[in-house]
């Protein structure tokens, strides 16, 4: 009920905007791209002019034209704007406390309205670093799908946010309310929504989060083998062939967290999940992803990062490790997606984890591909979002230089745009 009152509210206050701003909605805009990389893995094309109506593409024409709103990026590398495929913008992570996952606890019992704002300012950061859109992979606040419609409703400015809040698992998995810490009668305040027992109860919960507005459906697999190499998966297959089979006749995708374990990997794979999150991987679950075309998101920076960390207490093989199954899974010809695991990685960061894709064997190419083209096709977005082309979401960034002869460009982004609106300009500071 009290989704359903705020979606009513959020219209409401969309309607009213629209009838008190002026409307840009029909102003032609044109981009001057001195250099257009609509396609990072396609060649560039230089001085081209990108046609922009009611927040879409509608043409891309040779040269420099007149006849609209002109903005000037002829001297910048101009490409698609990126995507986040894993984060967790509703919660924090401080690296420097005794108890870096401490923000977990606040998260379930604090005010959801407080949560909605505090969010909100790091979703605008998320975007004016060049993400117009991120895949949000679990929220124990509950608000991501309030944050989404709001700015949905041009309430608030923000990434498109394609999200589940809670992360499908059953009990005595990772995300299991006695896990917390918390004494047993205070279990039911950390209980995930996505808990369940048995493939019917996992259908049920499925069908209940779809309705309450999910737009992919988060499996996290535990780490029991991991914790206790002779135990077997706490899964069941039939457990998360109920939920994977249930999203895919919904039509939302499925994004399986791993903790390392291969044979839980394997059964995900087997039921279709679309992709694999984190990791490390076994040579089989690779060889299986490659065959059926499930994708990868290694998440590489925050493996590295913790690893680094003390506190947090992962040994630097899990990264060593993690890192070796992107070089194997790249060379399976595995998609690899874009993901950072914020706020594990903190946003100012996230451009990283191009340069520690780079640095697991990706050509450039497929590490801007990463975080555009591939991205978008994992998304089952690619005819609106991935590169720059005619009825596409004028969804479109740019850095001063080559970003395949420097990686580090992407950490330097002049210019964003989220369907025709333009969020950040720094160009003409910028350039040299």
């Amino acid at each position: 009920m009290r989704i359903r009152a705020l979606r009513w509210c959020l219209l409401g206050l969309s309607l009213l905007v629209a009838e008190a701003s002026p409307s840009a909605a029909t102003t032609k805009i044109i981009i001057h791209a001195g250099h257009l990389l609509a396609d990072p893995g396609k060649p560039s094309l230089d001085n081209q002019s990108i046609i922009i109506e009611n927040g879409k593409i509608t043409a891309i024409v040779a040269g420099f034209v007149d006849g609209g709103r002109i903005i000037d990026l002829s001297q910048a590398w101009v490409m698609p704007a990126l995507i986040d495929m894993h984060t967790h913008v509703t919660v924090t992570v401080d690296v420097d406390s005794e108890v870096p996952w401490s923000d977990f606890m606040p998260a379930f019992l604090g005010r959801p309205a407080a949560r909605v704002l505090a969010s909100a300012g790091r979703a605008n950061s998320i975007m004016h670093n060049g993400f117009t859109t991120i895949r949000n992979l679990g929220d124990p606040a509950s608000v991501t799908y309030d944050l989404r419609d709001a700015i949905n409703a041009g309430v608030i400015d923000g990434p498109r946010i394609i999200a589940s809040e809670p992360m499908f698992g059953v009990p005595g998995g990772d995300y299991d309310a006695h896990n917390f810490g918390e004494r047993e009668d205070l279990e039911p305040l950390f209980k995930s929504r996505g808990s369940c027992s048995g493939a019917t109860d996992c259908e049920r919960v499925v069908r209940e989060e779809v309705r309450r507005g999910a737009g992919v459906i988060k499996l996290r697999l535990a780490a029991q083998t991991l914790i206790d190499p002779k135990s077997g998966p706490m899964e069941t297959a039939a457990e998360i062939n109920a939920i994977v089979s249930t999203a895919h006749r919904l039509n939302r995708r499925v994004a399986t967290h791993s903790a390392g374990s291969a044979a839980a990997n394997q059964i995900a794979i087997e039921a279709g999940t679309d992709t694999i999150e984190h990791g490390p991987l076994s040579d089989l679950n690779i060889a299986t992803m490659a065959k059926r075309g499930t994708a990868y998101v290694p998440t590489l920076l925050t493996a590295k990062l913790a690893t680094e960390n003390p506190k947090v207490g992962v040994p630097v093989e899990y990264y060593l490790q993690a890192k070796a199954s992107v070089t194997k899974a790249y060379q399976s010809h595995v998609p690899i997606l874009f993901g950072t695991d914020l706020p594990v990685v903190p946003i100012a960061r996230e451009w990283e984890e191009f340069l520690a894709l780079k640095d697991a064997g990706l050509s450039t190419t497929d590490v801007l591909k990463s975080a555009t083209v591939n991205a978008a096709i994992a998304l089952g977005m690619a005819d609106s979002l991935g590169s720059i082309e005619t009825g596409k979401f004028a969804d479109v960034i740019a850095v001063a230089h080559d970003p395949r002869a420097d990686l580090h460009e992407m950490g330097k982004v002049i210019f964003v745009m989220k369907a025709g609106k333009t969020v950040r300009d720094d160009s003409r500071d910028d350039r040299s």
